[in-house]
């Protein structure tokens, strides 16, 4: 009797089991952990936000809540017409909610160059793909492929509409790939404003030590942007590149897919230019000190560390900016300030 007790009770589980499943599209439903009721297949459709996904079912229409506990690791485009499998779960708030989103479609793995990284800001559009992000940027429309290594620790899903800062670097198939990507959360850090005819996106950052005298490495909130630095580049209030330096960039995406500089602004102190003696001037060799800032030189030297004093009329020759180790040649001569003041600096 007892057997048949259990034998019955097996039997029901499995007609219980086997309704579930007709009732959900083929490979629909999953093993999962207790707190997961069913794994369901269905289409995005539109009104989907980074807070409530709408999935057109077989069974109807879906309304499930996304969540910081939602793993949308592998399927991170939600966009209306994608097919995906969600798993989800009761919620306290009466609603349906997501645990897992996940899709049929492979990645393949490219290799990045990540020295190459700059970050961009913009909104996505809605012609992007599973692996291919479209975004609307001031300065065009850019294509980012979406890797499975993406850092998404900024942002939960993407969906089309919203604005996302994304850090991205060339990869071996020529394309540019998301390495992280987050929300915008401070909309007045970045400002646009028109120099020189071109439309330019203006931010603030920090020097860092990957900086040459041809390229400018800036940490900003949203991760590490390259910047061009050439002919075109107002540097005149922004030379001293040491690292840890604070900087405003104004940038334009060139011809040739690179940000480049338009204006760099740094740190300066408001000093009188001095009266120099030039006819007692004299030159010396050294390697450009990482103290250095906008008003003072720090040059080492054989004989020790000089101070010397930056003015608005100092020349620069071969070379634009300054950077931390950069070998250069210094006219200098005595200030009315009793302070040595570089008359012009020379690359070497």
């Amino acid at each position: 009797m007892v057997a048949k007790k259990r034998r019955n009770g097996i039997t029901l589980l499995l007609i219980c089991a086997m309704a579930l499943a007709a009732a959900l599209p083929a490979g629909a439903l999953r093993v999962r952990a207790a707190e997961i009721i069913a794994t369901v297949y269905g289409t995005i459709q539109s009104g989907t936000t980074e807070e409530l996904l709408l999935l057109s079912t077989a069974q109807g229409k879906m309304e499930i809540k996304l969540d910081s506990e939602t793993d949308a690791s592998t399927c991170k485009v939600l966009l209306p017409g994608r097919e995906i499998y969600v798993s989800v779960t009761h919620g306290s708030d009466g609603y349906l909610h997501a645990a897992k989103i996940t899709s049929g479609t492979k990645e393949t793995a490219d290799s990045i160059d990540y020295s190459t990284s700059v970050t961009v800001k913009g909104k996505l559009s809605d012609k992007t793909k599973e692996d291919i992000l479209y975004l609307k940027t001031d300065q065009g429309e850019m294509q980012i492929k979406l890797d499975a290594s993406t850092n998404m620790d900024g942002c939960n899903v993407l969906v089309a509409g919203e604005s996302y800062q994304i850090v991205c670097a060339r990869g071996s198939d020529a394309y540019l790939h998301a390495v992280s990507i987050s929300d915008v959360a401070d909309e007045a850090a970045v400002i646009t404003e028109t120099i020189n005819g071109r439309s330019v996106t203006t931010l603030k950052g920090t020097v860092s030590d990957r900086t040459k005298k041809d390229l400018l490495y800036l940490s900003t909130d949203g991760g590490e942007m390259q910047f061009v630095i050439d002919g075109d580049s107002d540097v005149s209030n922004g030379r001293a590149l040491m690292p840890g330096r604070k900087l405003t960039v104004s940038f334009y995406r060139g011809s040739d897919a690179y940000l480049h500089a338009a204006r760099i602004v740094g740190e300066k102190e408001s000093v009188s230019d001095s009266s120099v003696d030039t006819s007692s001037s004299s030159a010396v060799i050294g390697t450009v000190d990482g103290k250095t800032t906008e008003n003072t030189l720090y040059l080492s030297t054989d004989s020790g560390t000089m101070e010397l004093r930056l003015d608005s009329s100092t020349g620069f020759s071969n070379c634009r900016v300054l950077t931390r180790g950069m070998q250069v040649v210094v006219i200098c001569a005595r200030g009315s300030d009793a302070y040595m003041h570089a008359v012009s600096v020379i690359g070497i």
